[in-house]
């Protein structure tokens, strides 16, 4: 947060929430948040319901994050192990909404798997239908296709799951962690930003 630019609208989109840290740590950071998933609302708004200051500038929405338009400007835009389950399609008009919205400074944090492998108890592929299915190269094209013009840093790293009992491997996939900024002549710290991010 500390690092965020100079000029941000102090507005943020949380796509997937999930159990609410980025809502709660944007939220306590001053901006007012919108935060949107399909999982329920409840165990968010238990949290916010103990923090007064905090759930006053939160927005939940329970909705298929594809589903969701992007209309206005969001300073930053949070998706976090989200994208990849939507189709390629979905997954980049919703990115492309939130790039065309974009007026002054933004910052867009994604993560994003790619050459996913599932595999069941008998190590048969599992396939979800409809899923992106990037490669580390396709995702790097479809970035630099849609935020063409900011500065965009990525990296890479190698992630599994087991399961508890068995130990036996049952997810595996190369992460990308995606910083993507749109410069603003009168912005300062980006250029560290993402410097910092992309070393």
């Amino acid at each position: 947060m500390a690092a965020l630019p100079v000029g941000l609208p102090r507005h943020a989109l949380d796509l997937g929430y999930g159990a609410g840290a980025y809502t709660l740590a944007l939220a306590e950071a001053g901006f007012t948040v919108v935060a949107v998933d399909q999982a329920p609302a409840e165990p968010l708004l238990q949290r916010l319901s103990w923090r007064e200051d905090l759930a006053e500038r939160v927005t939940v929405v329970e909705s298929l994050i594809e589903q969701y338009p992007v209309q206005e400007e969001f300073g930053v835009l949070v998706a976090k192990d989200v994208l990849h389950y939507l189709s390629r399609a979905d997954a980049e008009a919703l990115l492309g909404q939130a790039v065309q919205a974009s007026r002054s400074v933004n910052v867009h944090y994604l993560e994003i798997f790619t050459a996913i492998s599932r595999t069941d108890a008998h190590g048969a592929q599992i396939h979800i239908e409809g899923e992106a299915r990037y490669t580390p190269d396709s995702l790097t094209r479809a970035l630099k296709r849609i935020y063409e013009g900011w500065d965009v840093a990525i990296s890479w790293d190698s992630h599994t799951e087991q399961d508890a009992r068995s130990k036996r491997t049952y997810f595996e996939a190369t992460r990308a962690t995606v910083i993507a900024v749109r410069k603003c002549p009168a912005a300062a710290g980006i250029d560290a930003l993402t410097g910092r991010e992309a070393s």
